[in-house]
C-alpha cells in the first residue's frame, strides 16, 4: 500500500535515479563514525562515548587530536569537556599536535606555535586563536556541535 514510487517503478521495469529515504543532513555518517568507533555524526554534531576506546588517550592523557573529526579535544574535569579545529589557524596542519598542561596551551610542531584553550587569545606569532565548537557533556557522551 504505501511503496516508494522508486520501487513500484523497478517493479515495472523502469528506474528512476531517487531513492526512497529523505536523507538529508540528519543521517548518521557510517564512513569511520558509527557506534563500533565510538562516535556518531549527525550534521554537524558529533556524539562521542567516551568510554568506549577510541578516546583511551582522551581520558588517559586530558587530550586527543581527534584527526577522523577534524577535532583537537580536551578534557578540564570529569565533566567538562572543550573541542576545538585541528586545523592551525597558522597554516592549516592538522596532525602535529601536543598539549602542554602545565601552559594550558595546545602546540603545533609546524613552527612551534602554541595556543591557548581560552577559545579567545590568540596564538603565538599572532595567529588566530584556536576556533572552538560548542561542547556539552551528559550520560557519558560527549556532543560537540561544529560550526
Amino acid at each position: 500500500m504505501n511503496v516508494c514510487p522508486s520501487v513500484a517503478m523497478a517493479f515495472m521495469g523502469v528506474s528512476l535515479l531517487e531513492s526512497c529515504s529523505s536523507g538529508g543532513e540528519d543521517e548518521v555518517d557510517n564512513g569511520g563514525g558509527s557506534n563500533n568507533q565510538g562516535y556518531t555524526v549527525s550534521g554537524n554534531t558529533v556524539v562521542i562515548t567516551l568510554s568506549h576506546s577510541t578516546f583511551s588517550t582522551l581520558n588517559s592523557n586530558g587530550w586527543m587530536n581527534f584527526s577522523a573529526q577534524k577535532m583537537l579535544l580536551l578534557k578540564i574535569d570529569s565533566s567538562t569537556y572543550r573541542a576545538f579545529t585541528n586545523s592551525c589557524p597558522h597554516q592549516g596542519v592538522t596532525t602535529k599536535w601536543s598539549y602542554n598542561s602545565s601552559q594550558d596551551k595546545f602546540k603545533c610542531g609546524e613552527h612551534n606555535n602554541s595556543f591557548p584553550t581560552d577559545c579567545t587569545t590568540k596564538g603565538t606569532a599572532g595567529s588566530s586563536p584556536l576556533k572552538c565548537f560548542t561542547s556539552s557533556f551528559s550520560g557519558g557522551k560527549l556532543t560537540v556541535t561544529k560550526s
